[in-house]
């Protein structure tokens, strides 16, 4: 995502009434550490363009809303989902 100031992880904390320690973790696993773009478009491009394609993929990130890239493969869609 574009440099605009924004911090995803802070603008989450500061939301919330509770401490979630393994939460807390997660967050900053998934958005601390990773590179977020807006779109799976652009998250994509992204490991297409460094030659990654075919061993990274995409996930939208329930925190932040944006789109994060993993090595960890996403479980196969079964009948009917």
């Amino acid at each position: 995502m574009p440099s605009s100031g924004f911090d995803p992880l802070k603008w989450w904390l500061s939301g919330r009434e509770g401490v979630d320690e393994a939460q807390d973790r997660d967050i900053e696993r998934s958005c601390g550490s990773k590179d977020g773009y807006p779109s799976e478009t652009a998250a994509r491009a992204n490991a297409a363009m460094n030659g990654m394609s075919s061993v990274l993929f995409t996930y939208e990130c329930p925190y932040c809303r944006g789109w994060h890239l993993t090595r960890r493969k996403p479980p196969a869609m079964g009948a009917g989902g």
